[in-house]
């Protein structure tokens, strides 16, 4: 059974998972030069990831309504666009340092999609 809960999450996965892509899939793909259907389904698996890496990372701060308003800045009052492009910004970055030699990196990391 779904909860409301597991609802809202799957949402926000999906929302970020799309402002991710708009802003980052070309690049991947820029870097690998792959050009098949199955390349095309890992980069945005990978895209996938990113997205839940960051549901991880954020969801319960920005949907947390108790957290402390001291002097620092809360993650609520950031523009939320802003933090997943700044996301994205180094995720892209891990991933141009890690896969900079892998022509064919989306078809080994997810052949078994």
């Amino acid at each position: 059974m779904i909860t409301e809960k597991t609802k809202q999450q799957t949402d926000f996965i999906k929302m970020i998972a799309n402002c991710l892509a708009k802003n980052f899939i070309s690049s991947l793909f820029e870097l690998t030069k792959e050009k098949s259907h199955s390349a095309q389904i890992g980069g945005l698996a990978e895209i996938l990831d990113w997205s839940k890496e960051f549901c991880d990372q954020y969801y319960d701060k920005i949907f947390n309504q108790d957290l402390p308003k001291g002097n620092h800045q809360t993650i609520q009052s950031l523009n939320l666009d802003d933090l997943i492009v700044t996301f994205g910004r180094e995720k892209l970055k891990k991933f141009y340092s890690e896969a900079v030699n892998h022509t064919n990196y989306f078809e080994k990391k997810y052949s078994a999609l």
